[in-house]
């Protein structure tokens, strides 16, 4: 495997972490696992910034890479809108 490759499937890791945190908090799963796992993916779908600056790093020139560089920076955005919500939610 190339750095191209591996570095696109790590770039994948706070995209995929951001869609499953929103199923498993939102959703109809409230088991002990469920609430493992969730704060799993938030933590990595948080974390999207670093893989942002991590592959602007390492492929500056890479078309993949920007678009998702893109998406790891929304991922970030969208737990930061989960946790805002989630603190409105409880002012109100």
């Amino acid at each position: 495997m190339d750095k191209k490759t591996i570095l696109s499937i790590v770039k994948f890791i706070p995209v995929i972490s951001v869609v499953i945190s929103y199923l498993l908090i939102l959703g109809p799963f409230h088991s002990d696992f469920a609430r493992g796992v969730s704060g799993v993916t938030v933590i990595l779908a948080f974390l999207g910034f670093v893989f942002f600056f991590i592959g602007r790093s390492l492929a500056k020139e890479d078309k993949l890479i920007k678009i998702l560089g893109i998406l790891d920076i929304l991922s970030t955005l969208a737990i930061i809108a989960l946790y805002a919500l989630a603190v409105i939610s409880i002012a109100l």
